[in-house]
């Protein structure tokens, strides 16, 4: 009897659970200026469907100083966990490089629904989310400095993960803070960095986890100046930047069988994991 319910899910898994996925490559579809949902093209440019996937992904890239947008629809993705296949990554960052300061914003958009990475659930995917920032008016927390000393950072921890707070000052290039709540209270990790690159960066990110619409915040700043990793400037990292995502206008706009099928087969991968492998 198990054997013939493992025979069902195998073919019914195999006929939800393996994709078309849109392929339209990133070299066809660079854009010199910042797309949005009202701007962006009705049809993008060399793109073919591309079938037996498991996962479809979408990749959206802005920048600043010259304008410019970079869209990739793609087949494949991110297969860390089966809980990591339908999620919206926003990403805000200011870098001082040493001769420029260079604004960057991502959409990385991870799927496993037919032909979810569609053109059009690209435009939603744009209606629905809300991303602003000011992060130039912080520039001044990012520049370089030859003479810097690891006494100018500040060194804290609260992070259940991993973070050394006892370090050699000597050998730090950089103050460094990294930020991010799953769950109530902030999670801070505040230290410096030894490695040799050194790129000032202010960062803000959000994930969102379409399956029971949550999400998880991060911020992140390495910086030259003092106490320029201080928890404060957190504070002003995320005054300065705005992140939010209507669910309900995305997931509610005739895409209700994406949430259906996905959920599908993520029972049946579970089922899979559990009595085959």
């Amino acid at each position: 009897m198990l054997f013939l319910f493992f025979i069902l899910f195998q073919l019914f898994y195999s006929i939800q659970c393996q994709l078309t996925c849109h392929n339209c490559p990133r070299e066809s579809n660079i854009f010199n200026t910042i797309i949005t949902a009202d701007t962006i093209p009705e049809n993008l440019k060399d793109c073919t469907l591309i079938s037996e996937q498991m996962e479809c992904s979408i990749h959206v890239t802005w920048t600043q100083n010259p304008d410019q947008t970079i869209l990739i629809l793609m087949p494949g993705g991110e297969r860390n966990s089966i809980s990591n296949r339908y999620n919206l990554q926003n990403t805000i960052t200011l870098t001082n490089t040493g001769s420029q300061l260079q604004w960057t914003k991502s959409l990385d958009f991870i799927c496993s629904t037919e032909q979810c990475n569609s053109p059009i659930i690209l435009k939603r995917l744009l209606k629905s989310l809300k991303s602003d920032d000011s992060f130039y008016t912080l520039s001044q927390l990012l520049e370089i400095n030859n003479q810097f000393h690891g006494s100018l950072c500040n060194f804290f921890a609260n992070s259940s993960m991993s973070c050394e707070t006892e370090m050699d000052q000597n050998t730090c290039k950089q103050c460094a803070t990294q930020e991010y709540i799953e769950s109530k209270p902030v999670e801070v990790c505040s230290n410096c960095v030894m490695d040799d690159i050194i790129e000032n960066f202010i960062t803000r990110q959000v994930k969102f986890f379409m399956n029971n619409r949550e999400r998880h915040d991060m911020w992140m700043i390495e910086c030259q100046q003092r106490d320029c990793n201080a928890i404060e400037t957190g504070d002003l990292i995320r005054q300065k930047s705005d992140i939010q995502f209507d669910f309900d206008l995305f997931l509610n706009n005739g895409n209700n069988k994406f949430k259906d099928i996905s959920s599908v087969c993520l029972l049946f991968s579970i089922f899979m994991k559990t009595f085959y492998l």
